[in-house]
């Protein structure tokens, strides 16, 4: 399976920053999946960062923050996702 090319991970964490503010200078978890084409044939590797923290809340409380970025292999992003 074909590895993520790191300023594509670069990229997420760009975007993740921008989005996040709270989730800066995070190391994502990097996993690859295959999935259908839709008007292609064959699969196509898709890559899913994981960006996890522990936010401390108000009343004393932790929360944890989890932002997922899913790319495909020329690093265009396809759908990012959040915890409440």
């Amino acid at each position: 399976m074909p590895k993520l090319i790191p300023k594509y991970v670069s990229k997420a964490k760009e975007t993740v920053r921008k989005k996040f503010p709270e989730m800066t200078g995070i190391k994502p978890t990097v996993s690859a999946r295959k999935a259908g084409s839709k008007g292609r044939k064959g699969t196509e590797t898709l890559y899913v960062l994981t960006f996890q923290k522990s936010i401390l809340l108000e009343d004393g409380g932790h929360l944890m923050r989890v932002v997922r970025v899913t790319m495909d292999q020329r690093g265009k992003i396809i759908k990012l996702t959040t915890s409440k």
